[in-house]
């Protein structure tokens, strides 16, 4: 009995601490976002440092992923209304299992309306803590996180939610507004990582 009391407030004393350890993997709202050089679907080699000054929205893609899949044709019509405001989007996939070559075709049958960029060997990916396609990182004119998380409220793959957390999120900051909703939870499919993260 003493041995089962004592394993409970063993547990429950690691499962704070695991939450906090877990809280520590992840990129900070206000955090500056990491830099990349990463090849595009576009024949570009693109950088984040070049965008400064803009919006920008990351998302993590994968044509492998229903939800990611699902998700596009909004993602494609939002890629289009951001550009008339100067906000910038571009995909990241990090799949190991797919290629620029790839990535071109899916885009051409599919009528993407954004660049995707190729994240070989998820080192980009790794580096944000990003978990999941599709995953957004809305990026101020700072290069300062301002938004992580879900497109919107979706509960299935193909039908979109009532509510655009990145749209709210990009329409606040044009109107140099702090972000109202910062973070939401993410769903979709997990990163098909050719290796595993540290951390």
């Amino acid at each position: 009995m003493k041995k089962s009391i004592v394993l409970a407030l063993a547990i429950g004393l690691m499962l704070p601490m695991a939450a906090a350890h877990a809280e520590k993997k992840a990129l900070k709202i206000g955090q500056e976002m990491p830099d990349f050089e990463l090849p595009g679907t576009d024949g570009e080699v693109h950088t984040l440092s070049d965008l400064k000054g803009k919006i920008v929205v990351l998302q993590f893609c994968s044509e492998n992923c229903p939800y990611s899949r699902g998700a596009d044709p909004d993602i494609s019509k939002m890629a289009k209304r951001f550009e008339d405001k100067g906000v910038a989007l571009y995909g990241i996939d990090a799949d190991k299992d797919t290629t620029i070559a790839t990535i071109k075709v899916y885009h051409e049958e599919n009528d993407i309306e954004y660049v995707t960029l190729k994240d070989k060997d998820n080192e980009y990916a790794d580096k944000v803590f990003a978990r999941q396609t599709p995953e957004f990182f809305v990026v101020d004119k700072e290069g300062k996180l301002a938004y992580h998380g879900a497109i919107d409220n979706r509960v299935a793959p193909q039908e979109a939610g009532d509510t655009n957390y990145v749209v709210d999120a990009v329409n606040d900051l044009l109107e140099d507004k702090p972000v109202e909703k910062p973070e939401v939870s993410a769903w979709g499919c997990s990163i098909a990582r050719a290796k595993k993260p540290n951390w």
